[in-house]
């Protein structure tokens, strides 16, 4: 793997990406002048907005059909394993079997034996004895295949199982330097404990090939996968718990989801296996996790048992309403033939492009895409880039949630990059702010006091981004447990924060303009870089809890969104008007409903217009918002199937409506108390009304 450094010395900006080099004569022999119609360099086409050097690093390793076996039986249901082995038997000798999952509808068999065959001649021995095969795989090589479907019906839907969850703690967090990922502020997450919680109840499992100083974290349990014993060599994993929840309390560094209970699921290095992921994501999920987040190295372990996997977690995770998994887009990086740039490309076929997949890439302190320092002082990026990524989330200069080693730690503190050596020391970037990535002080004075002089600073990369985007989730998920797995894509989706494609000024000089590209957005607001935006914690946990909210974060309105909160928490006219359980339900038909959504959009712009000015109000005719709020509480009625209590509760809702719709009195009433909520949640716009009336 070469990062292409022919780009800066070779023609920099100006030097083609792609073709032959030109030819040059050859030595001793005088060069014909070109024709007049070749004699000026020609043009280049303009670049497409969309376009990069999309050239990924090969990583999957060659197929190993027709040697000694090692393959994964995937069956149908359950079957002895000495009738595998009996089938077996005949045509190869000493052969292994060992029961690896059967957890319906997954029933896999590792089958190993020295002897040479093809995946197809044991899947035709196992059928000709009446076993019922869906595939046969290898268990060390990659493959593209797709699974054969299985039937999600077959098999019950993942609960807790031993897996004890957190209560709240209500414990501040410390506002330091290092910690500015989790602020509304420059390029974080956003995250508002008032408004956010703290992830209490929630469960999330970590997936890691390593975890020095996993005593630290404070973790429900570790997990073994394919293994004998922990590594402890790198603190890869153990960050990863450490950003999205925290280390070990009370006291300790506190993560993006504080109150979360983490378990943390360890698999071999890879090269070994590519069983173990599939093995631990299956694991995982079936154990009850909320959310599940993979930052190790797993570039080229695709598989049919991830597919399996990956569907398990999407059909039958979180009792039956979809497990989010987490991966981050990596930093593989090229120099593909004939080019004299890298492509930094996440390849189309890796786990993280998985549709089922949140793929997370690393945003910067402050804007745009995270992008480090050369020993040179240009800037470089530090991730891939592709179709598949979807959010942003910090990766830049984190604060290092792990005490510092007391004379045994591994040679650096630092996270590194999906299980590649740590940013110090593979890639000589320079830490910003001029703190060591491991150990250094960070050098910023504390902020309200609370920031200790020697806050050391880690690069998080994509790995960190993915941990504190797994974070967010299990937020968003304790606002609204109920929510499906593609509601919860949709409600992030639709409170991203912009990332603006073109590198920021700060990031002057670029070592490589190409590296830049993409320079613009599709027409759904996705770029190659940043996915659809940055995630953000506070407008999502704001949207997952109530309709009125969700409208007010969609128009743009998010301190609007925080008053209403707030008036539903303490003021006992917003909180009267409909319960917190058919809120979070009302948030998933919504999001389902276009045409509804719109109409509680269009209510809430009508509500903004009018705050604090009674003529207005008075302009549009009595009895009109009772009559939007009667369709509107008649489409929620009709929009998908309510749990009884709720559909109870909306019944009752539009029959009060339908009443007052007969009474002038109530009438008024309805309108008197829209309009009191309307001047308290826009108080804004109300006073700049007042103002521009005065004048």
């Amino acid at each position: 793997m070469s990062r292409g450094r022919g780009a800066a010395s070779r023609g920099g900006a100006g030097a083609p990406e792609e073709g032959p080099a030109r030819a040059r004569p050859a030595r001793g022999r005088p060069s014909a002048p070109p024709p007049a119609s070749t004699a000026s360099p020609k043009a280049r086409p303009p670049r497409p907005p969309w376009d990069f050097g999309y050239a990924p690093v090969p990583t999957a390793a060659g197929d190993d059909d027709g040697g000694p076996l090692d393959l994964v039986v995937a069956l149908r249901c359950a079957a002895a394993s000495g009738d595998v082995a009996a089938a077996l038997s005949a045509r190869w000798s000493a052969v292994e079997i060992e029961r690896v999952i059967e957890r319906p509808p997954i029933f896999w068999l590792r089958v190993r034996s020295p002897e040479r065959g093809r995946r197809a001649e044991v899947a035709a021995a196992l059928s000709a004895a009446a076993l019922p095969v869906r595939y046969v795989a290898s268990a060390r090589r990659p493959s593209a295949a797709v699974a054969p479907r299985f039937d999600a019906a077959a098999g019950a839907a993942a609960r807790p199982d031993g897996w004890t969850a957190r209560g709240a703690s209500f414990e501040e967090d410390p506002v330091t330097p290092g910690r500015w990922f989790l602020r509304d502020e420059e390029g974080g997450i956003g995250v508002d404990r008032r408004r956010c919680g703290s992830g209490a109840g929630m469960r999330l499992g970590v997936i890691d090939d390593d975890a020095w100083a996993a005593d630290e974290l404070g973790l429900d349990r570790e997990v073994l996968v394919m293994l004998e014993h922990p590594p402890r060599s790198q603190a890869h994993g153990s960050f990863m718990v450490a950003w999205a929840v925290g280390s070990r309390r009370p006291g300790g560094f506190r993560g993006v989801a504080p109150d979360a209970s983490p378990r943390l699921y360890l698999i071999p290095k890879p090269g070994s296996c590519v069983l173990a992921l599939p093995v631990a994501i299956v694991q995982a999920v079936s154990d009850g996790a909320d959310v599940v987040v993979c930052a190790a190295y797993v570039e080229g372990s695709t598989t049919p048992m991830l597919d399996d996997a990956l569907e398990f977690a999407a059909r039958l995770g979180r009792r039956g309403r979809g497990c989010p998994v987490v991966f981050p887009t990596g930093r593989e990086a090229s120099s593909p033939p004939a080019s004299l740039h890298a492509s930094f490309s996440l390849g189309f076929g890796e786990p993280a492009s998985d549709p089922r997949v949140f793929c997370v890439g690393p945003g910067a302190r402050g804007e745009g895409w995270f992008l480090w320092r050369d020993r040179r002082g240009r800037s470089r990026p530090f991730a891939n880039r592709g179709p598949a990524v979807r959010w942003l989330a910090p990766g830049d200069d984190l604060t290092c949630p792990l005490p510092p080693a007391s004379g045994t730690a591994p040679a650096s503190g630092a996270a590194p990059e999906s299980g590649a050596a740590p940013a110090s020391s593979a890639s000589g970037a320079a830490p910003e702010s001029g703190a060591s990535p491991a150990s250094g002080a960070s050098g910023a004075a504390p902020e309200s006091g609370a920031a200790p002089l020697s806050e050391r600073l880690c690069h998080a990369e994509s790995s960190g981004a993915s941990a504190l985007a797994a974070g967010v989730l299990l937020l968003v998920l304790s606002r609204n447990p109920a929510l499906r797995l593609p509601e919860l894509d949709a409600l992030v989706l639709r409170t991203l924060a912009p990332v603006p494609p073109a590198a920021p000024a700060s990031a002057e000089p670029i070592a490589d303009p190409w590296d830049l590209f993409p320079d613009g957005r599709d027409r759904d607001g996705h770029n190659a870089k940043h996915g659809y935006g940055r995630i953000d914690a506070g407008r999502a946990c704001l949207a997952a809890g109530d309709p009125v909210a969700l409208a007010l974060v969609l128009i743009g309105e998010d301190r609007a969104a925080r008053a209403w909160h707030d008036a539903r928490a303490a003021g006992p006219l917003a909180r009267g008007l409909y319960s917190r359980r058919l809120a979070r339900w009302a948030v998933r038909a919504l999001l389902a409903d276009p045409s509804l959504c719109h109409g509680v959009c269009a209510l809430a712009r009508h509500a903004r217009l009018t705050a604090g000015d009674d003529a207005r109000r008075r302009a549009h005719g009595a009895g009109v918002v009772l009559r939007q709020l009667s369709v509107l509480v008649r489409g929620l009625a009709a929009s998908r199937q309510a749990p009884p209590r709720v559909r109870d509760e909306v019944a009752a809702l539009l029959d009060d409506l339908e009443r007052s719709a007969t009474d002038a009195a109530a009438v008024q009433a309805v309108e008197s108390r829209f309009g009191e909520l309307a001047d308290a949640v826009f108080a804004d716009a109300a006073e700049r009304r007042a103002r521009q009336g005065a004048a």
